[in-house]
């Protein structure tokens, strides 16, 4: 049995399709839409926000068959995962909560998204024998017949039904960060088309003891939809139903649905995200967006709308680069909205239509400088020469922003900002060359422009290395040999931290991964929970597994160092007994 080992390193989406981790071993799924893949290997960011708006922390992150968890800020970061031009997805999971998606079209940068959890709520319960409805406050409803229940995992079932609900509004302001993946769907023929939603429900059912439960082969049950009042004159009195594929995150025509009264009511088979759409064919557009100097808007929202008649507005968020691209109605006229970290448009241009794919190059925005925010200075290294191969780690918020030097060391990005943004923002300096590295935190915010002057990338060495022995030969990984990729993330796990330290030659299968818990954020000697090195991964440790570190970061851009020595047995092949110990420094992601 083969196994892959990739240690994790870190947009429309048809909701305008436009454009802390942990390690594991993955298959990677190139093309989650069924459609022609154009694979990228890229980065992925991003925040996870509560039902009521506030930073999600120790989330569940995939994306591209790679893992990460949110930090304390609701953020995440997966570097160099396998994505798709066409179609990627990011799911998101917590305990309490529906499990979340959101499908993008990824770009070479580092992509962004924006998750609001959905509140797992408790709608009411029935009995499997006999049946029976519950109803949301809006006049959701979810009926199931007698006897039409089963296991999810297999097996029959009978006794109560728990039956969790949610009803997504389309028309509410923060859609583009509740609804399931996005816009992007399949319909019955398999062509790839995007939507526009007249309401949507979540539903999931649970026994009394937890377990998963479905709709058993051969039934049905019945959905009320409520139609959102802002809209119900312009929705057709037959419409599709559609449900999210959950391992893609791309919605999937089947059925159809009834308007009745100010509510679609329709049959379903099993229980997911349900959706009554309209479809649209599509064409693919691109764009990249820039202030006044040039400068790109990194992480910024984007809105589309139809310009005439009502159609699901379509979101996204530039990437690193300020490019976003993604689906959108053929020979439809669109309005281009930019949007503040409040949701408020700043800027907006009328585009379209478009009858086939477009790339609209620069899109200028121009907006009050109190909404746009540059952030810029210049790296020098240990000479005080300009660091003409070299990057700024800018941390903001919720967002770290990665942003490259040019020929005269010089760094710069733009965001939009709203009146509750952050103050301060932390830079630190990288120097590849020089492989050294400083860090300037409380840079107070200054519109428009912040400039933080020359950073002096100097003082703290940049290099990170693996050097370590398995079962008698010696490997040694480096931050300066180029297909070395070393990294390490640290997050909330319940009452301790979760830390991960990895390595790995981009070409060669020479990798090793250190999984441990820790009370504290300090310098010490803790046991090791898991280890993979090679094609080697481990099962319960032996005893001593441990790993001591004479350097344990608090936050982002400092380093981990010290030693490790493990003794395991291959969850594959466990007859021989491994041995592994070494040295190491990693920078914390």
């Amino acid at each position: 049995m083969k196994r892959l080992l990739y240690p994790v390193l870190l947009v429309f989406l048809p909701v305008f399709a436009f454009n802390c981790q942990k390690e594991v071993s993955y298959d990677t799924d190139l093309n989650p839409g069924g459609k022609t893949a154009a694979p990228v290997k890229a980065t992925v960011q991003g925040r996870v926000i509560d039902e009521n708006g506030q930073p999600a922390s120790n989330v569940s992150i995939k994306a591209g068959g790679k893992t990460a968890t949110t930090d304390s800020r609701g953020y995440f970061r997966i570097i160099k995962t396998s994505l798709d031009k066409n179609a990627s997805v990011v799911i998101a999971e917590k305990t309490g909560y529906f499990k979340a998606y959101r499908t993008f079209q990824a770009t070479e940068g580092a992509n962004h998204v924006v998750i609001k959890l959905i509140k797992k709520t408790l709608a009411g319960s029935i009995n499997s024998a006999a049946g029976g409805n519950v109803t949301l406050a809006n006049g959701s409803k979810i009926a199931l017949p007698a006897e039409a229940v089963v296991k999810a995992a297999g097996g029959t079932y009978t006794g109560s039904i728990n039956i969790y609900a949610a009803y997504i509004d389309p028309t509410a302001n923060d859609i583009s960060q509740t609804i399931p993946g996005s816009l992007m769907a399949d319909d019955k023929d398999g062509k790839r088309v995007t939507l526009s939603s007249y309401g949507m429900m979540a539903v999931e059912l649970e026994s009394s003891a937890g377990e998963k439960l479905q709709i058993a082969t051969g039934k049905t049950a019945t959905l009320t939809t409520p139609i959102p009042s802002s809209v119900l004159s312009s929705a057709p009195s037959t419409i599709a139903l559609w449900y999210v594929d959950e391992q893609t995150g791309i919605w999937k025509e089947e059925g159809t649905a009834t308007k009745t009264g100010n509510a679609y009511i329709g049959e379903v088979k099993h229980f997911s995200f349900w959706n009554c759409d309209v479809s649209a064919s599509t064409v693919n557009l691109s764009m990249t967006l820039k202030n006044a100097q040039g400068v790109p808007l990194v992480n910024v929202a984007v809105r589309l709308s139809r310009s005439a008649g009502y159609w699901s507005s379509s979101y996204g968020y530039t990437d690193s680069m300020g490019k976003v691209s993604g689906l959108v109605p053929a020979n439809e006229a669109l309005l281009l909205e930019v949007l503040d970290d409040c949701v408020n448009a700043v800027f907006s241009q009328n585009i379209g239509p478009f009858t086939q794919n477009t790339n609209l190059g620069t899109v200028t925005v121009s907006a009050a400088s109190s909404s746009i925010l540059t952030i810029q200075g210049r790296l020098l290294n240990c000479s005080g020469a300009a660091v003409t191969d070299g990057y700024a780690i800018v941390n903001y918020g919720y967002s770290s922003m990665y942003v490259s030097t040019n020929s005269s060391g010089d760094f710069s990005l733009s965001i939009l900002r709203c009146g509750s943004s952050p103050l301060t923002c932390d830079i630190t300096g990288v120097d590849n060359i020089g492989q050294e590295q400083a860090t300037v935190p409380g840079i107070v915010i200054v519109t428009p422009v912040t400039n933080s002057g020359n950073i002096v990338s100097c003082g703290t060495s940049a290099v990170q290395f693996f050097n370590y022995t398995l079962d008698g030969t010696n490997y040694s990984l480096s931050s300066l040999i180029p297909l070395d990729s070393i990294q390490g993330s640290s997050f909330p796990s319940g009452s301790a931290t979760y830390t991960s330290l990895n390595g790995r030659n981009l070409i060669s299968n020479k990798t090793i991964s250190l999984y441990f818990n820790s009370v504290t954020i300090a310098p010490g000697t803790y046991n090791l929970s898991g280890i993979m090195s090679q094609n080697l991964m481990s099962g319960p440790l032996l005893t001593p597994s441990t790993i001591t570190l004479t350097s344990f970061p608090a936050s982002s851009g400092g380093f981990y160092e010290g030693n490790f020595t493990g003794n395991f047995k291959d969850t594959i092949n466990p007859a021989p007994i491994h041995t592994i110990s070494g040295s190491f420094r990693v920078r914390r992601n």
